[in-house]
C-alpha cells in the first residue's frame, strides 16, 4: 500500500454519511485496538500491572490535555475553514503553524512526564521514559487525526488507523507471550501511535499565518486546552489517584477494569461529532443559525436514543460484564469490586456523551462562546475535586469514582444548558426524558446488585431494559435517518 503525504487542499469526494461511517470506523480502530491491548494486560497480566499500566497511561493522557489535545479540534475548525475560503495558502499556514506549536508544546510537555512519574509513583526512570513515549506519540496522533478531518481525508486516516492498530494488538500479545509484566507493555501503543503520526502528519505544510489568525488560534487551543484539563482530564486525574490510594489489592487495576468495559461506547460519538465538527464551524461562519440549530438537535437526539439502552443495558449487567471478561477461565481473579463503578461510569458518560453535539455547537463558533466550555469544565473539575477530598477518606475506590461521575454531570448538563439557549433549541421534554433514563439507570443497576440472586437475572433485565427502549425510539430514530438522508 502506497502513502503519499496528506493533501490538505485536495479533500476526497466523499459524501457526509460515507464520512460519518469512515470516521466511526478509524475511531473504533483507535479505540477498539487499545481497549483489546488493555483487555489483554489486564486478563494475562493481572491487575496489579494493570493498574500500573492504566496509571502511566493515564498520566500522559493527562499531560497530553496541556495543550496538544486542543491542536485536533483547531485543525479541524481552522483547515476547515480555510479550505471553505479556498484559500490554498491559509490551509498550509494554518498546518504549519499548529504542526510547529504541537513540537514545542510536546517537548516540553515529554521531559515532565518522567520527573512526574517518579514523584507520584515513586517508579524508576526507565518507566517515566515509557510514558513519555506514550505522551509524544498521543500529542502527534491526536493532531494528526484533526488535521485529516480538517482537510477531508478522513478515508485516507481510515487505512492508517488499520496498520496502526494490528501494530498495537499483535505487540502486545507477543510481550506477554515473552513474559513481560512490567511498562514495557505500553511500548505497542506508542508504537501504534507514532506509526499513525509520521504517516498522517502534514509533511507538506508550509507557510506562516497573519499575526491576527496565529493569534486566533492560540487562544483557541489555549483556552479549549484549559476546558479539556477539566472535562477529558478528570477520569485520568481520577485514575491517578487510585494509584495513591492506600488500599490494597490492585485499586487502579479494579478502577481500570470498569473504565475499560464503558469507555470504548463512547467512541462512536466521537467519531460523528469529528464529522460534525467542521460542519458546525461553517454553519457559524455563513451565519445560518437554522442550520446549527438543525444539525445540534439531530445530532443530540441520536444520541439519546442510541446511547441510552447501551449505557443502561452495561449498568443493569455490570456483574456478570465483568466476570465473563476479566475472571471467566483465567487465574487472575479479583475484579469483582469493579462492577459496583461500572454504573457511575455508565451515567456520567451517557450523559457527557449526548453532550457532546453542544460542545461542538459552543466551541466551533465565535471565540467568546469557548470560555462557557472553559469555565464549565473547570467548575466540573472543582467539584470532583470536592467529592474526592470529603468523601474518599470514607468511600474509598467509590468515592473516586463518584467524584469523576459528578464533575463530569455537572459539566455536561450545564453545557447542554447553554448551547439550549444559544440555539434556540426545544428539549424540554428531551431534558425530562433524558435525566428520567439516567436516573432509572442508577436505580435498576443497584436492584440487580444488591438483590439479583443471579448473573443471568441481571443479563435479562438488561435486555429487557434496552429492548424497551429500543422500541420506543424507532418513530424517533426513523425522522433522524429521514433528516440525514435529505
Amino acid at each position: 500500500m502506497k502513502f503519499t503525504p496528506v493533501q490538505l487542499n485536495s479533500p476526497a469526494s466523499t459524501s457526509g454519511a460515507k464520512k460519518g461511517v469512515l470516521s466511526i470506523i478509524s475511531v473504533g480502530l483507535q479505540g477498539g485496538s487499545r481497549t483489546l491491548s488493555n483487555w489483554l494486560v489486564a486478563s494475562f497480566a493481572g491487575r496489579i500491572v494493570y493498574g500500573v499500566v492504566s496509571n502511566a497511561t493515564s498520566l500522559a493522557f493527562l499531560l497530553h490535555t496541556f495543550w496538544p489535545s486542543s491542536a485536533q479540534p483547531a485543525a479541524s475548525k481552522f483547515i476547515a475553514r480555510a479550505r471553505g475560503k479556498q484559500d490554498d495558502a491559509e490551509v498550509h499556514a494554518v498546518a504549519r503553524h499548529l504542526s510547529v506549536r504541537v513540537l514545542q508544546v510536546t517537548s516540553l510537555l515529554a521531559v515532565a512526564a518522567p520527573v512526574l512519574w517518579m514523584l507520584i509513583y515513586g517508579g524508576a526512570w526507565w518507566e517515566g521514559l515509557c510514558v513519555s513515549a506514550i505522551l509524544i506519540t498521543v500529542c502527534t496522533s491526536s493532531y494528526a487525526r484533526g488535521v485529516h478531518f480538517g482537510a477531508g481525508q478522513v478515508a485516507r486516516g481510515t487505512r492508517v488507523d488499520l496498520i496502526a492498530s494490528l501494530i498495537g494488538i499483535v505487540g502486545t500479545g507477543l510481550l506477554l507471550l515473552l513474559g513481560v509484566h512490567n511498562l514495557l507493555l505500553t511500548l505497542p501503543l506508542s508504537l501504534a501511535l507514532g506509526v499513525y503520526s509520521l504517516l498522517c502528519w502534514p509533511w507538506t505544510a508550509h507557510g506562516r499565518p497573519e499575526k491576527a489568525l496565529r493569534s486566533e488560534i492560540d487562544k483557541f487551543v489555549t483556552f479549549t486546552a484549559a476546558g479539556s484539563i477539566a472535562s477529558s482530564g478528570v477520569l485520568s486525574l481520577s485514575q491517578i489517584i487510585t494509584g495513591i490510594l492506600p488500599q490494597e489489592g490492585g485499586a487502579s487495576g479494579i478502577y481500570g477494569a470498569a473504565a475499560l468495559l464503558v469507555l470504548p461506547m463512547g467512541q462512536i460519538t466521537n467519531a460523528l461529532t469529528s464529522v460534525l465538527y467542521p460542519a458546525l464551524a461553517e454553519a457559524h461562519g455563513a451565519g445560518d443559525r437554522e442550520k446549527l440549530r438543525s444539525h445540534t438537535d439531530l445530532m443530540t437526539r441520536g444520541f439519546v436514543a442510541l446511547l441510552v439502552p447501551v449505557f443502561g443495558a452495561l449498568a443493569i449487567a455490570a456483574r456478570p460484564l465483568i466476570h465473563v471478561v476479566f475472571e471467566l477461565g483465567r487465574g487472575h481473579a479479583g475484579y469483582a469490586e469493579a462492577a459496583t463503578l461500572m454504573p457511575v461510569f455508565c451515567i456520567a458518560l451517557l450523559l457527557n456523551n449526548v453532550a457532546t453535539p453542544s460542545v461542538s455547537a459552543i466551541t466551533s463558533g465565535e471565540h467568546k462562546y469557548v470560555w462557557y466550555s472553559m469555565l464549565l469544565s473547570q467548575a466540573g473539575l472543582l467539584t470532583a475535586i470536592v467529592v474526592w477530598v470529603a468523601v474518599v477518606p470514607f468511600l474509598g475506590l467509590f468515592a473516586v469514582a463518584l467524584g469523576y461521575g459528578a464533575g463530569v454531570v455537572l459539566t455536561a448538563v450545564s453545557l447542554m444548558v447553554v448551547a439550549w439557549r444559544l440555539t434556540g433549541q426545544r428539549w424540554s421534554r428531551l431534558a425530562v426524558f433524558l435525566l428520567g433514563s439516567a436516573a432509572f439507570i442508577g436505580v435498576a443497576s443497584w436492584l440487580t446488585q444488591t438483590l439479583s440472586p443471579s448473573y443471568w437475572l441481571d443479563v435479562v433485565v438488561a435486555a429487557v431494559f434496552a429492548g424497551v427502549w429500543l422500541a420506543l425510539a424507532i418513530r424517533p430514530m426513523r425522522r433522524i435517518i429521514a433528516a440525514t438522508r435529505s
